[in-house]
Order: structure tokens, then C-alpha cells, then sequence
């Protein structure tokens, strides 16, 4: 912003602009995130299999002497899918915010005049039966290989898609990794009543989080 100033460069990047972009990228960043964390919490508590899988894998690539790395991301190919079907099943932003149609636009055979409000919907996707076949089943498996290695699918669009993604799609990445490997690593999650695992409910504010939960970290021993 100095820079263009300096030359006397025309810029819409001035004080506001930039203190309004900084906003967002924290506001967005953090509800978001806090909420796929809490669902991936849920999710172990009603699928202690994956839970224990993915903690298998863990000690199995790392080792329990020290903490995951963002490093360690390759060999943490189940643990990878898993948060990948996470994104998928939550869905934490059905509706993306509001866009502008820049012009006139012709999409499917829709025309789309110039400055309608265009919302695309990621739910739709997420939960397509005709691009998943069981969208209605949480199954990490679904994004890897024979191989077991992480197939990556177009599809998979928790931070929308095209020029107006997410901006913070790799911070938000490297975040649920390095957060969610360090808990599984060091905590089991079991539900704070035996009898009573929390429903994979959700409640509606700015994203689409779990509704109130109580959950049992126990520190493991290893």
C-alpha cells in the first residue's frame, strides 16, 4: 500500500479497505474453524473406530515422543481423510455469501442478467448423491485409493470454489491438521455419559456448528 502510494499508483487498497479485509479474514477464519473442530470431535465420539484408526496411524507414522508437524502430512494419509470427510459431511457453510453477477451471463441454459445477487450453494454439492452415491454415510475411505494414498476430488468444496475461494483455505488446512493430529495424539475422546452419544445435530448462527455437546478427553497414556 506504501509502495503504491509512493509512486502515486492509483490502488482501492487504502486504510479502511485493508482494516476490513483483516476483519474478515479473522472473523471468517475463526468461526469456521472452531466449528469444524468441534465437528470432528462429534464424529469420533459417534464413530470410535475411525477415532481409533486414526490415532493407530498416528503412532505408527510418528511416534508418540513428539508432536505431529505440518511435515508429517503426507504419511498421515487416513488422519487426512478423515478431516476431508469431516468438511464434506458438516458442511459448516451451506450457502456461500452474497456475490454480484459482474454481466450478463448465460449458465445451463439460465440467463443470469448483470448485479443479480448470485449465492452458490456448497451444500448441494457436498451432499450430491449422484457425485458421492452415499453422502448420507460418513466414510473417510472415500478419498483415498487402493493404494491408500489421498485422492483428491474437485468436489470437495468446503471453501467454495473459483476466483472468489476462501482466502484463507491454506492457513485453515494447516490449522485442522497441526490442531486436530496434536488432540488425537494426545487425548481419547469418549462421550461424558456412556449411555448418551451427543446426536450429530446442528445449530444455525454464522456457520452451521454441532449443537451443545459434553465430551470426555482422556489423556492417554502412551
Amino acid at each position: 500500500m506504501k509502495k503504491e502510494q509512493e509512486l502515486n499508483q492509483p490502488s482501492h487498497l487504502d486504510d479502511e479497505n485493508l482494516s476490513r479485509n483483516i476483519s474478515n479474514l479473522f472473523g471468517a477464519g475463526t468461526e469456521t474453524t472452531s466449528s469444524t473442530i468441534l465437528w470432528f470431535m462429534l464424529y469420533m465420539l459417534n464413530f470410535p473406530e475411525v477415532q481409533n484408526k486414526t490415532y493407530n496411524e498416528i503412532v505408527a507414522q510418528i511416534g508418540t515422543e513428539r508432536a505431529p508437524s505440518i511435515a508429517d502430512k503426507p504419511r498421515l494419509k487416513y488422519f487426512t481423510a478423515v478431516i476431508m470427510e469431516v468438511q464434506r459431511k458438516a458442511s459448516i457453510l451451506p450457502i456461500t455469501i452474497p456475490y454480484f453477477c459482474s454481466t450478463d451471463t448465460t449458465l445451463a441454459g439460465y440467463t443470469i442478467p448483470k448485479n443479480t445477487v448470485v449465492m452458490p450453494n456448497l451444500d448441494a454439492v457436498l451432499r450430491s448423491k449422484e457425485i458421492w452415491g452415499d453422502p448420507e454415510n460418513f466414510r473417510p475411505e472415500r478419498f483415498l485409493d487402493e493404494q491408500g494414498n489421498v485422492v483428491k476430488s474437485e468436489e470437495l468444496i468446503p471453501f467454495s470454489v473459483g476466483r472468489r475461494v476462501c482466502l484463507g483455505e491454506s492457513l485453515a488446512k494447516m490449522e485442522l491438521f497441526l490442531y486436530l493430529s496434536n488432540l488425537i495424539q494426545t487425548f481419547q475422546f469418549l462421550p461424558a455419559r456412556p449411555d448418551k452419544i451427543p446426536p450429530l445435530k446442528d445449530t444455525w448462527g454464522l456457520a452451521a456448528t454441532p449443537e451443545p455437546f459434553e465430551i470426555k478427553c482422556v489423556k492417554r497414556n502412551a
